[in-house]
This record gives structure tokens, C-alpha cells and sequence, in this order.
């Protein structure tokens, strides 16, 4: 799908969605390619899964609808061929069984699944922009009929994006009824599907479409054949909790020894009342909390608004010069600098230091255009601060972090 095309069905959603607030659905917003890449990704995040060996954490296997465990000691000990679908491999592990398999945060298994994703949805960014509780993904799979754990709805804030890649349809159920939206999260669970689908609205979804879901709305989807489907989830989070999650990173940020600072002075156990404007500075808090929430955005920013970061790959050493690296425009290296002595670059989510060098601007603008960059014009430009090991140093650690394409001139 062009460029043009997945804006003009993103806005569509966007719209018929009003602003993100209504369920519906829309086709093709998947190309082929992407369902294609996308099912070959989740295979490969599957083998990584077994290969990391915790398989306990992040999956959930149902069969006949009643959660089992042990079940990813058996995936693991039955591989999939390398011939093999997902679905064929399924069917060698489960038979003629009902079973649903949900398997949460794909973008730790593979920086190629999440870049993927990323350009598929930065329409949706620029519409509705970016959320402050980030992006994450999941998917489903199976031929478990109705969803296993019951109609429900999703915590406050967090919205919902199913991709559908098929091969067979899925049918999406939700209530938007007033009665139902007034329910806080995790307290009802309805599992009388049968009685209740008379009140709901179906929406028909086959491979290449998606469903949009607000975090208030019942909902259940139901899959009699074979069906994957990713799942984003777009997180807004409550003012309380974004300040809880600053609040964390500053008390995890290591301390600045500043010698001209003195220490604070005993507290007399006689007073009831404290001097609270001896024991904190109210400007030091706000610019500590300014401070830290830009940088978490601009971690964001730096990977098109997913909450965790890339992997950071342990790449053998870089191709020879000559060679030429490439920017990702979906995701913008970002200037962060907190001390004059080093410089900080927000790549895809993680943090690259380096040494300071006035021309490095100029490459990283180059970069975040998408344009390609000669060995010859790198050493140019960064050599006359940089040691030529500096420059090898800066692109290692890009291209680790999956910010940049290496390949040769």
C-alpha cells in the first residue's frame, strides 16, 4: 500500500471512529506484503521466545477455552520446521483441539516486527498523535471460537488496534451501550455470550483489515478457524501514574555530587510543624520533573511512540570503508543533552552518548531526512573533532540499536 493511500484509511478510521472515542472497523488497510512480513515476524518472535528459554513470562495458551500451563515447554520441544507455516505448526501441536494462544510485547522479540508496525501506523500518530503511555503489541492466535476470557473492556486509557492477517475471518462483537461503558474495568466480566449478542454490533473482519476499540467499550471477537491477528495497544495514561513513572525515573537517576551544595541540617523532634521551605526547593523539583519527562518524551519521539526501546543487538564488528549509512525517517535521532562534556542522542528509544562535535548536527539532520551518507563525507565532516575510532564508535552504536542501515558503496 502507498504512502498516500494508508493516510487517506487511517484518517478515514480516524474519523468514523470520532476521534477515537466509537468502535469501527475499516478494509485494507494491510497490504499483502505487510501480511506477508508480519506472519513471517511472528514466527521468528515465537523462536526467539523459545530460544530465550523464560517460558513462563509474556504467554498464554488456551485450550477448549481453560488456561493450561506447561504448554510453551511442549512448543519448545516441537519446533517448527523451518517449510512451515504458523498455522501448520498449530495444527501439529494442538490437532483437532480448540486452543487461543495470546503472547504479549512483540517489540522486545524484534526491532524488524516493530519498524514494520511503526510505519504502518504513523498515519494514526499524526491524526491523533502520540500517546504519553506509548505503544505496544501483542498478538492472537488460534481457532478458539469466542474469546476465552468473556465479553470485557480494557483498562481506562489504553485503546485498542486489532490488525487482522488472516488466512480465515474473525467476527468482532461490541457493546457501546451506556449501561455497559459506565462499568469500571476489571470489575464484570460477562461470560453469557449467547444471551447478550442480540444487543451487540458485529463487525465482519478479514485478513488486511482492523478493528478499533475505545478502552470503554465491551467487547469479545470470535475466530472458528484458524485466524492471527496483532493487536496495538495505544496508551493514554492518567495524569497520577505519568507522575508516578517520572517520579520513578528521577529517584533511579544517579546522583550529582555538586561540592558547593551543603547538606541538610538536622530536624528539630520537638516542633510539630516542619520548614518546608528549608527541606526542599520547589524550583529544584520542577526542573528535575521538566527535565525528566522531555527526556522520556523525546525517548518516545525517537521510536515513533513505542514505550520499550529497541533491542540493542550484539552486531560483529561494521563492514569495511568504504561504506554508507542510511537514517530511518520513522525514527528521528534526537538531540538530548543534559551536561557539556558529552552529548546525548535518543535512538529509537535508547540513549547514545558521544563525545561533542559541532558538525554532528549536520549529519544527524541528514540522517533523520532518510538521505545516504558516504564513509568519505562522515570522516569529513566528524574527523576534525573526532579520533576516525570516534566515528566507527557512532555508527556501531546506531546501527546496534537498529537506528541506521549499513551497506557497502
Amino acid at each position: 500500500m502507498n504512502n498516500e493511500k494508508n493516510s487517506e484509511t487511517w484518517k478515514k478510521l480516524y474519523q468514523n471512529s470520532q476521534e477515537l472515542t466509537k468502535p469501527t472497523s475499516i478494509d485494507n488497510i494491510l497490504s499483502d506484503n505487510d501480511v506477508t512480513f508480519l506472519k513471517q515476524e511472528l514466527k521468528n518472535i515465537i523462536n526467539r521466545f523459545l530460544d530465550k528459554g523464560e517460558l513462563h513470562k509474556g504467554i498464554k495458551v488456551y485450550i477448549n477455552h481453560a488456561l493450561q500451563n506447561g504448554i510453551a515447554e511442549e512448543m519448545a520441544a516441537n519446533r517448527s520446521e523451518e517449510h512451515e507455516t504458523i498455522e501448520q505448526w498449530c495444527m501439529k501441536l494442538f490437532g483437532d483441539q480448540k486452543f487461543g494462544v495470546v503472547f504479549n510485547s512483540l517489540e522486545t522479540f524484534s526491532n524488524e516486527f516493530t519498524e514494520r508496525m511503526c510505519h504502518i501506523v504513523a498515519p494514526l500518530l499524526q491524526n491523533a498523535g502520540m500517546p504519553l503511555g506509548g505503544l505496544s503489541f501483542l498478538f492472537f492466535m488460534g481457532n478458539y471460537g469466542f474469546t476465552p476470557f468473556g465479553i470485557h473492556k480494557e483498562a481506562k486509557g489504553e485503546e485498542g488496534f486489532l490488525f487482522h492477517l488472516g488466512p480465515n475471518h474473525k467476527d468482532f462483537y461490541t457493546w457501546d451501550i451506556e449501561e455497559y461503558n459506565q462499568i469500571e474495568h476489571n470489575t464484570k466480566v460477562f461470560h453469557e455470550v449467547d444471551t447478550m449478542l442480540s444487543s451487540s454490533t458485529k463487525y465482519p473482519l478479514k485478513a488486511k483489515s482492523a478493528m478499533f476499540i475505545p478502552h470503554h467499550v465491551y467487547h469479545i471477537a470470535k475466530t472458528d478457524e484458524f485466524s492471527l491477528s496483532v493487536v496495538m495497544d495505544y496508551i493514554n495514561p492518567s495524569r497520577d501514574y505519568l507522575e508516578k513513572t517520572i517520579a520513578k525515573q528521577i529517584a533511579s537517576s544517579e546522583l550529582i555530587k555538586n561540592p558547593k551544595v551543603g547538606y541538610l541540617p538536622p530536624v528539630d523532634i520537638t516542633t510539630e510543624e516542619l520548614d518546608w521551605n528549608s527541606l526542599l526547593n520547589p524550583k529544584t523539583w520542577e526542573n528535575k520533573y521538566k527535565s525528566t519527562l522531555t527526556k522520556y518524551i523525546t525517548k518516545l519521539k525517537s521510536n515513533a511512540g513505542v514505550l520499550n526501546p529497541s533491542i540493542v543487538e550484539n552486531k560483529e564488528g561494521l563492514l569495511n570503508p568504504p561504506f554508507q549509512i542510511m537514517g530511518k525517517t520513522i525514527f528521528p535521532l534526537l538531540l538530548h543533552t543534559e551536561n557539556t562534556e558529552k552529548t546525548c542522542i535518543m535512538a529509537r528509544g535508547n540513549e547514545v552518548v558521544v563525545s561533542n562535535n559541532s558538525q554532528l548536527s549536520t549529519i544527524i539532520k541528514k540522517l533523520n531526512t532518510g538521505e545516504t551518507i558516504s564513509f568519505d563525507e562522515l570522516q569529513n565532516h566528524l574527523t576534525s573533532t573526532w579520533e576516525l575510532m570516534d566515528v566507527f564508535d557512532f555508527v556501531s552504536q546506531l546501527a546496534r540499536v537498529g537506528a541506521i542501515t549499513i551497506c557497502k558503496e
